[in-house]
């Protein structure tokens, strides 16, 4: 006899590879079905042990009709007595294939109408002989169904969570990662393992059970074409295979949903391998060099964004995800399930081979990746010698930043600073601010007063441009202009270009987006480089609160620092979604990471959760249609205090204003200890201008 077994579409050379293996001869692979010959003992065999069928059907009759008449002529096509035993019900399917209009339910009740009474009718196929039938245009085709049930239903997972990887999807990776051979690598690790199911399908395959081991229900239990003693015995072998030990393996799954590791653990005790996989509520971010043995397998099915919001997200997640496996498991394979061909290219890994599915309404992609060494990281740092001869009119800025930078390239190779200021307005004749971030380069020009003539301005410009560029021997492209000038509320934040020229530095552990042309700020404020660091140190376990939260920068090295918890509050959508994005870029969800689109001083007025590290840097003045506006030095008392009830006993409040003539309210010092960091917090390249910023330190005084 011929069978069919179905696959998922774009699976069936994977399933044609996996029967063969299974001893089946193969006659024809199209997109989603293989077909092979046999007995019945070898549809037994695929229905009980191929871990990427879907279904296994005995062809019954293909007739040239057209629909109208199609369900009558295939009910009345076959000798049901001789087909089905047990005087079991018939469970019947009937789908319409491509251009052929009407109701599926309504095609089926026609067939079922057409059998008559000889059968009873069985809404569940558990327990039923079931029929299946595909009308086309001119063609109808009726099919025994030998599995019943799906076949990726083994009977393990009661709950998946959220986006459930279906079972033969998750042996279809596996499949592609060569876990069938003999020769896998002894670890397999996926860092978004949901509930769990491609660690405990690695499991199975690898100890050789039976796909069905689990299952007591199958179509063919009620074909009279195979015996009931060949059934029985074949299912008796694939349930004793349940037994069969797990070789050897490092299995381990992270999530950051506890939920679903719960979920993953339960899945995993039923399926009988919970003992033999390590599962643990931990992000990407947090994995280290311990989780990852000399060789292995990282395979995943990362969250992908399925919303516009979250696509962007996903994306830099990729990158980082990408990134750390190129740190931590460079001698690793990647196998990546993912839906977006661009967002996928974004790992930043070589990609080896590639898989096109179709997967619900979702065009899917399984691939291999092999990780790429990643290069130094180009920093930008003022050559011993100027890259060409510039005008005489540049050269006092030309000697200038190449003294600041002689001053500071020890201090920067120290701490491995990637993003710092050169330059601020030392010399009163070019009024602009140079800032390095990697390899690129930002000229900031504080605008002339309109005394000064606008062509004089732009000569000044472009004298300073061609200084950076000679001083840092730099191309054209890797500098970026722009002109400051006094803000008014929210035209601080002014979008400047919609390109969204986003690109990534690194700050210590932490990866961080910046943007040097779409706004007026780069988001990122480099003179708060050092609470950043310390607030990474302090983190580790600690609950971590912070307001006015720009970009989030501070977020990520809390993140990165081990926190337990993080909450980012500002009241800009684009803002939060900016923090989303530097979260995902290291290995951080927005689940664990809250963002509140809120005004702060609400905010604070409604929370009832407690904190142990807040980071405060409240803007000068801010506007807002729903209350009055804020004003630092009128507010910031009030601000302080709101905060302080937030503030765990122990815990610490880094409050930090840029208002040039800030003073702390003396209510504060009063009723709190107040630690003045401002100097500390000042780095080597803000020292030229030492009232960026004040910092303090406030905490609950201790009781004597």
């Amino acid at each position: 006899m011929e069978f069919v077994a179905t696959s998922m579409p774009g699976l069936a050379p994977l399933l044609a590879e996996e029967l063969s293996h299974l001893g089946m001869p193969v006659t024809e692979t199209g997109k989603a079905h293989v077909v092979f010959s046999g007995g019945s003992a070898d549809a037994l065999t695929v229905c009980l042990w191929s871990r990427l069928a879907e279904r296994v059907l005995l062809p019954l009759a293909t007739l040239q009709l057209t629909p109208d008449i199609a369900p009558e002529k295939l009910a009345a096509s076959q000798d049901w007595r001789a087909l089905v035993g047990n005087d079991a019900p018939l469970h019947v399917h009937v789908e319409h294939g491509l251009g052929v209009r009407g109701d599926n339910r309504i095609s089926a009740k026609r067939f079922i109408q057409a059998l008559g009474d000889a059968f009873p009718i069985s809404r569940d196929p558990r327990g039923s002989c079931c029929v299946r039938a595909r009308l086309d245009q001119n063609e109808a085709h009726l099919w025994l169904d030998l599995a019943g049930e799906p076949l990726h239903r083994r009977g393990y997972r009661l709950a998946g969570g959220r986006a459930p990887l279906r079972e033969t999807l998750a042996a279809a990776m596996l499949w592609a990662a060569g876990w069938a051979s003999k020769d896998r690598p002894a670890a397999l690790l996926d860092p978004f393992c949901g509930s769990g199911t491609l660690l405990i399908e690695a499991a199975l395959m690898a100890a050789g059970r039976a796909a069905g081991a689990n299952r007591r229900h199958y179509g063919f239990q009620h074909w009279r074409g195979c015996r009931r003693q060949l059934w029985e015995a074949a299912m008796a072998e694939a349930s004793n295979s349940a037994e069969r030990p797990v070789p050897t393996l490092s299995l381990k799954g992270f999530d950051a949903d506890l939920k679903a590791i719960q979920l993953a653990q339960q899945n995993a005790e039923r399926a009988g391998v919970r003992a033999v996989i390590h599962f643990e509520r931990r992000e990407l971010g947090a994995l280290r060099q311990r989780d990852f043995a000399e060789q292995g397998i990282l395979l995943t099915n990362p969250p992908w964004g399925e919303r516009l919001d979250e696509q962007e997200q996903a994306g830099w997640l990729h990158l980082g995800l990408g990134r750390i496996v190129s740190v931590l498991a460079p001698q690793w394979t990647a196998i990546l399930l993912g839906a977006d061909a661009q967002v996928m290219d974004r790992t930043g890994m070589t990609l080896d081979t590639q898989w096109r599915l179709k997967n619900g309404p979702f065009n899917n992609f399984i691939r291999r990746y092999l990780p790429r060494s990643l290069a130094a990281p180009v920093v930008v740092r003022v050559a011993d010698e100027s890259a060409f001869e510039v005008p005489e009119d540049a050269k006092p800025l030309l000697n200038r930043l190449r003294k600041n930078g002689k001053h500071l390239r020890r201090w920067l190779e120290r701490e491995d600073i990637q993003c710092y200021r050169l330059y601020d307005r030392d010399l009163p004749e070019f009024n602009v601010a140079v800032d390095i971030y990697g390899d690129q380069v930002l000229v900031q020009e504080f605008k002339a007063p309109k005394t000064v003539d606008p062509e004089k301005a732009k000569a000044r410009r472009d004298l300073a441009v061609t200084a950076v560029r000679a001083a840092l021997g730099v191309h054209r492209e890797q500098v970026h202009l722009r002109t400051r000038e006094r803000q008014k509320g929210k035209q601080q934040y002014q979008k400047l270009d919609g390109q969204g020229h986003y690109r990534p530095v690194r700050e210590g552990q932490a990866q961080l987006l910046i943007n040097l042309q779409d706004y007026l700020d780069t988001g990122l404020f480099l003179d708060h480089r050092p609470v950043r660091l310390r607030i990474a140190e302090e983190a580790g376990g600690k609950r971590f609160l912070n307001l006015f939260a720009y970009t989030g920068s501070a977020t990520v090295h809390a993140a990165v620092g081990g926190a337990k918890r993080t909450v980012t509050v500002d009241a800009s959508k684009k803002y939060l979604e900016w923090t989303a994005s530097n979260l995902a870029l290291n290995g951080f969800s927005t689940d664990q990471h809250a963002l509140e689109r809120s005004d702060t001083m609400r905010w604070l007025d409604e929370c009832r959760e407690q904190f142990d590290i807040v980071f405060c840097d409240p803007p000068t003045f801010s506007n807002n249609k729903s209350r009055s506006d804020f004003v630092v030095e009128e507010h910031h008392g009030d601000l302080i205090r709101k905060i302080m009830k937030r503030l765990e006993r122990g815990g610490v409040l880094y409050f930090s204003c840029n208002y040039r003539r800030f003073q702390l309210d003396e209510s504060i010092r009063k009723w709190y200890d107040v630690e003045d960091l401002t100097r500390w917090s000042i780095p080597e390249d803000f020292r030229r201008n030492e009232k960026i910023h004040v910092l303090y330190a406030i905490r609950h005084v201790e009781a004597p």
